[in-house]
Formats: C-alpha cells, sequence, structure tokens
C-alpha cells in the first residue's frame, strides 16, 4: 500500500473520530467539545462564564468566537430568585446579541430549549475585535437579560489559541453538575458585609405565659353524666364557661354542703373548747397547780383543732364555689368545672357515664396567644445574658426563624439559681403567637442577644456543614464546580454566620444542597455525573 492512500485512510479514520457538530459532553474528566473545529491545526480553546443577574444564573460554556466559525453557547438557565431553592427554566427562548466596538450589533437566537434549562443559540461573528454578549431569557416562568462582559472575537483559530491562559494548579475543584442541582434543594448566596448582633446558643422550650393555663381535675368522685355536651381537644372556651358536670357517687354524695357546713361549725366548737383549755393551763402552771407537760399537751390540742378549722373551710369553700345547685338526683347536687382563663382546650378526658375518681385530671385549658420562650443558657454564658435585648429562635417544621425583642415582646425574667444537674439557668422571655402557629412544649434552638454588635463577612447559616468534625461550606468556582472550605466562625445572627477564615467577600457559596454536594465526593459523583448537549 502506497504511503498516499495510508495518509488518506488516517486522516479519513481521525475525521469518523471526531464528534459531530454541536456535541457537548462532560465525561470523568469533564472533556468538553464544542461546535465545529477546523478540518485541521489547533483546537480552540473553550471558555466558561457565570452570571448572576435580574434573578438568574447563566453557567455558559462555548468554543471561543473566531470570525466565520460557528460557536454553540450551552447556556445553562436556572430561575435564582428563590433563595431557599433555585428551579430550572423548562420555558422560554433565547436571544444573544453580540455587540462589537462600532456599536454594530449581531443577534443569534435559539427559539426553544435544547431540553430542560439548556439553551444552544449558535454565534457565527462575522468580524474580529473586541465586543459584549448578553442574552436575553423570555419565558412564562421567567424573563431577565444577563450581560455575560466583554468578548473577543479573534481572526483565526491560532490567535485564539496563542490568548488562551495556560491552565494552573491549585485549589481541587469538586464537580456538581446542572443537573444533579436540579433535582435537588439547591442554591448559592455571596459572602457579604453584614452587621451581626453578637450572641449565645442555648436550647429553650416554649410553653404557656404564668396564669394562662389550668387544669381541672374532679373534685370529688363522682360520675360524667350521659347527655351533657363533651368538650373536645382544640375548643375554643371562653372564661368561665362550663366544661364539665360531675354527679356525685353514694360516697361522695353523703359529703353534701350542709354536712360539710356541720364539719366546720364542729370545727370551730372543738377550736374554742381547746383555746379555753390553753388560757386555763397557763394560769394554773402560773399557780404551780400542773406540769408544765401538761400545759404543753394542751396547746397541741389547740394546734390540732385549728388545723381542722382550716382543712373544713377549705373544703366548705370548694364546694361552694362548684356546686351548681341544681337538683342532682338521688346521688345529690352536680358539680360544675368551669374554665378559668379563656383560650383552647388542650387536653380532654371526658367520657360521658364514666366514674372517676377524686384528683383525675379531667380537662386542660391554654391560652396560646402569648407564650413564655424558656432558653437554658449554660453558666458559662451567664454573664453575657444577664440584660439580653432579646432572642432569635428555631423549631422543628418552620423554615422561617422567630425573634422576640422590645419591639415584639418582652424580657420577663433571668434565673437567679443555676440547675444542679444540667449547669443552666433559665432566661424567659415573652412573646405573641399570632394564629396560634407555635405550640407550648416545642422545643427550640435559641441565640440570645448580648447587646453587642460585629461587621463582618457572613454567609447563611444553611451554608455550613460538619465535615468530620469540622465547619465546611463550598464555594463557587463555577456554575459545576467548587471548592470544598473549612472555614472559622465567628457570630451568629439572624441565620448569618460570621466567617473570620476560610471565604472572601465577594465569593459565592452554596446555601442550600452543600450537603447533597458532600455525598456526591462520597460517592465518587456516580450518579448523574455526565450529561452531553
Amino acid at each position: 500500500m502506497s504511503r498516499s492512500l495510508l495518509l488518506v485512510l488516517f486522516l479519513a479514520c481521525l475525521s469518523a473520530c471526531k464528534r459531530a457538530p454541536g456535541d457537548h459532553e462532560h465525561g470523568a474528566g469533564q472533556d468538553h467539545e464544542h461546535g465545529a473545529p477546523a478540518a485541521s491545526g489547533p483546537e480552540r480553546p473553550d471558555e466558561s462564564v457565570t452570571v448572576y443577574q435580574d434573578g438568574l444564573e447563566l453557567f455558559m460554556e462555548y468554543p471561543a468566537f473566531v470570525v466565520g466559525q460557528p460557536s454553540p453557547l450551552v447556556a445553562h438557565f436556572t430561575d435564582a430568585r428563590d433563595p431557599n431553592g433555585f428551579h430550572v427554566v423548562t420555558k422560554g427562548r433565547v436571544t444573544a446579541t453580540l455587540r462589537y466596538a462600532d456599536g454594530s450589533e449581531e443577534r443569534f437566537v435559539a427559539e426553544k430549549l435544547l431540553r430542560d434549562g439548556i439553551f444552544k443559540p449558535e454565534v457565527r461573528p462575522t468580524k474580529a475585535g473586541e465586543g459584549s454578549l448578553t442574552l436575553r431569557l423570555e419565558g412564562e416562568q421567567v424573563s431577565g437579560t444577563v450581560d455575560v462582559g466583554k468578548v473577543v472575537v479573534y481572526p483565526h483559530v491560532a490567535a485564539a489559541v496563542a490568548a488562551a491562559p495556560p491552565e494552573e494548579g491549585g485549589e481541587a475543584t469538586v464537580p456538581f453538575l446542572k443537573e444533579q442541582q436540579w433535582k435537588t434543594q439547591y442554591a448559592t448566596a455571596p459572602a457579604e458585609p453584614r452587621v451581626l448582633q453578637g450572641g449565645v446558643r442555648a436550647t429553650g422550650e416554649l410553653k404557656p405565659v404564668a396564669g394562662q393555663a389550668a387544669e381541672l381535675s374532679a373534685p370529688v368522685a363522682g360520675r360524667i353524666p350521659v347527655g351533657d355536651r363533651v368538650v373536645h381537644l382544640g375548643q375554643r372556651v371562653r372564661k368561665g364557661e362550663v366544661l364539665v358536670r360531675l354527679m356525685p357517687t353514694s360516697a361522695a354524695a353523703g359529703m353534701d354542703v350542709a354536712t360539710v357546713e356541720m364539719e366546720a361549725a364542729r370545727a370551730r366548737a372543738e377550736l374554742g373548747l381547746a383555746e379555753r383549755e390553753v388560757t386555763r393551763a397557763e394560769e394554773m402552771f402560773s399557780g404551780k397547780a400542773i406540769p408544765e407537760k401538761q400545759l404543753d399537751a394542751a396547746r397541741v390540742a389547740r394546734e390540732v383543732a385549728a388545723a381542722r378549722v382550716a382543712a373544713t373551710e377549705r373544703q366548705l369553700a370548694l364546694y361552694r364555689s362548684t356546686q351548681s345547685g341544681s337538683p342532682g338526683g338521688p346521688s345529690g347536687s352536680a358539680f360544675e368545672l368551669r374554665s378559668p382563663v379563656e383560650g383552647v382546650v388542650s387536653y380532654a378526658e371526658v367520657t360521658p357515664g364514666a366514674i372517676v375518681d377524686v384528683g383525675t385530671r379531667l380537662v386542660s385549658v391554654v391560652n396560646p396567644e402569648r407564650l413564655w420562650l424558656e432558653a437554658r443558657v449554660y453558666e458559662a454564658d451567664v454573664a453575657k445574658v444577664e440584660r439580653s435585648p432579646g432572642a432569635a429562635f428555631s423549631v422543628a417544621g418552620f423554615e422561617r426563624e422567630f425573634s422576640v425583642d422590645e419591639k415584639t415582646g418582652r424580657r420577663v425574667a433571668v434565673g437567679s439559681v443555676v440547675d444542679r444537674v444540667t449547669r443552666t439557668l433559665p432566661v424567659i422571655f415573652e412573646l405573641p403567637n399570632p394564629g396560634g402557629v407555635l405550640k407550648p412544649g416545642m422545643f427550640a434552638k435559641v441565640m440570645l442577644y448580648t447587646g453587642e454588635t460585629v461587621r463582618g463577612v457572613a454567609i447563611p447559616e444553611s451554608a455550613i456543614i460538619d465535615d468530620n468534625g469540622k465547619p465546611t461550606v463550598f464555594v463557587m468556582e463555577g456554575g459545576e464546580s467548587f471548592f470544598k472550605r473549612a472555614i472559622q466562625p465567628g457570630v451568629r445572627s439572624g441565620g448569618y454566620v460570621q466567617v473570620l477564615e476560610g471565604v472572601k467577600e465577594g465569593e459565592r457559596i452554596v446555601s442550600q444542597g452543600a450537603y447533597e454536594i458532600k455525598l456526591s465526593t462520597v460517592a465518587g459523583a456516580a450518579v448523574g455525573h455526565g450529561h452531553t448537549h
């Protein structure tokens, strides 16, 4: 076979091995091929850009612009308006405008998506020189204009290759492709200066305001009448409203009001007798007619009689306050248990016809319009929060953070004794609870403000994950690559954390989805690792 024939076969094989124009593939090594390279000679270098503007995130890759050659713009568009989670763009058209230094323009349109999130307008410049590039997205989901900035159109491929910056080693990056980002709760945020309030972290619990919760128990053994209206969990009740009627059983019926009044009168009479006996004993003791032991016995008898009077008076007051006075059949009168506060029934164990023992808990009522936040502060931090002006706290099930200060509530009290077991001191705040969204008994993560303010570079608290005991964040290097950085956190306030080391002002960090990026590194990013455009 002649040399010329071998050369022809080699060139044909080389051409067949090339991808079709417009293919774009991210493989294990993040190799890229864009557009239609020249039949021979050097290949155009790749350009990439990530821009946040007008509620959009644009991550775009494309081959360097060369006069007369097509440059497909692989434009990944993300709706970045929601800080709690970005969304893939699924509708719209994109117009790429290349504006030259002399003011002339060329426009290139992608009428529809290549697939969800990806548009591919093809730019074919007609003259060399510096210019600027903008992409306009128009669609039902979101619209906006992204200014890519200055670009260069090279006269030929060799000039583009010569201008390409040399590859430099440096900080290792972690890949996390757009297809992976769009399938999870993902968002980014810039590290920027903020004024943060100094604070102390603590655990806490939401409780009813003192005097705004009550438990009603059976004052006597009795039966709950059949046919009465039965209170239920969550029912709103008024102060003084009858919640439960109780018919005393035969054992309790014998202790009606008359009996209790008789017992009280007998106790008062016995007390009067005991007091006269003490007076006589004191006179006899002063005349040395009786020993001191007999005087002591008379005094003890008086104390016992006084205690009996107090007990019967309390019992009589209870009967008079709870007895309805209506006929109760052969078992006697009915007792009415009334709500001492306006609020909501938080516990109800009332079964018509049931027999209950004295002291049985029947109904609990709580007023949820205002609550107490009781934070437990470790003794080492007590001095910092003695005059705490307020606090921020979060509870499970709510994405937003709650706060209490002099405008929204008040500090009620700071404990004066450290708990022996937990070594903590309670600090109590009162706060409004519109709509009753917060429930008594909820546990809270609390940040008590110390009154000091700190200005520094801060990031969302949600950006920080634990990596082998070290607080870590992922900093964006490009739209699909990130640096993993250990940081030194400082003051925490209002959902943000001061960063003392590890992140610079202006760097963009992953605020939602950092844990998923960490998992992708553990798994080798095997799932959804590559994509082809």
